[in-house]
């Protein structure tokens, strides 16, 4: 019914035999004045033998004048939607190219305190998780001797070029394993020796860790689960080795 100019150029009858009317003068760009036989036509009356025998004024009136109504409704109802829609049509490309604009796009969302807990934790996960497989990635520990150190430790030389291979010879391996025996004897690789860890400085560690957080702060609820059971396991008097590393572990 109306153009994509938002003009209805025509009106179609919705009765009879369908005819189209022409409505809105291109040239003057008005509605048109209907004609009798138009006003008859849209109201789907048998208008093909139709002969105008009275004035104007009385041929519309001898159609009614519903049509006046009905029809210009219409029109106007038509207009009007072409109109809206042209409008909302521009607010919606304004809107977009807001968008498209850097300085109004909408603001990201800022990190909150639990989500940033979250991703904390996710990654201590994650790094656990690599810990671990590497833990269990590495052969089963086999027992060292000072005799298979010894072996170790001059090949290792041998291949690195700081002895001659004259000098690997089995006098020197047990040489290296005498030494080693006499001045390591008892510890174990990769252990700190008893009487190298200091239990009051361990203690004092977790300690003062514990009090610089408070236990709801946002660091305090990644400490306090970590260093709570280290500080329960050394008041209960334990002394081992793997509280101990543990301790520097998590303290350092």
């Amino acid at each position: 019914m109306y153009s994509v100019d938002g003009i209805a150029p025509t009106l179609v009858t919705c009765q009879g035999g369908q005819q189209e009317v022409k409505i809105f003068d291109t040239k003057r760009l008005r509605v048109r004045k209907l004609t009798p036989k138009e006003y008859g036509i849209l109201q789907a009356f048998p208008m093909d033998d139709w002969k105008q025998v009275v004035s104007d004024s009385q041929a519309y009136k001898q159609f009614g004048n519903a049509v006046t109504t009905t029809v210009f409704a219409a029109i106007a109802e038509e207009i009007a939607k072409s109109i809206y829609a042209a409008e909302e049509s521009e607010e919606q490309n304004v809107e977009a190219e807001n968008k498209n604009f850097t300085g109004m796009n909408e603001p990201e969302e800022k990190p909150t305190a639990e989500s940033i807990l979250a991703a904390a934790e996710a990654e201590a996960k994650v790094a656990a998780g690599q810990e671990e497989t590497t833990k269990t990635a590495i052969p089963a520990e086999k027992t060292i001797t000072p005799d298979t150190l010894a072996a170790g430790m001059l090949h290792f030389l041998l291949d690195s070029g700081i002895v001659a291979s004259a000098c690997v010879t089995d006098e020197t391996e047990k040489m290296f394993a005498k030494h080693i025996k006499e001045e390591l004897d008892g510890i174990t690789i990769g252990e700190t020796p008893e009487i190298l860890r200091d239990w009051e400085a361990a203690q004092n560690a977790v300690n003062d860790m514990l009090s610089k957080y408070a236990p709801g702060g946002y660091m305090g609820k990644i400490i306090y689960p970590l260093l709570t059971p280290l500080k329960e396991r050394l008041e209960a008097g334990e002394r081992t080795p793997d509280l101990y590393n543990a301790i520097v572990e998590a303290t350092r």
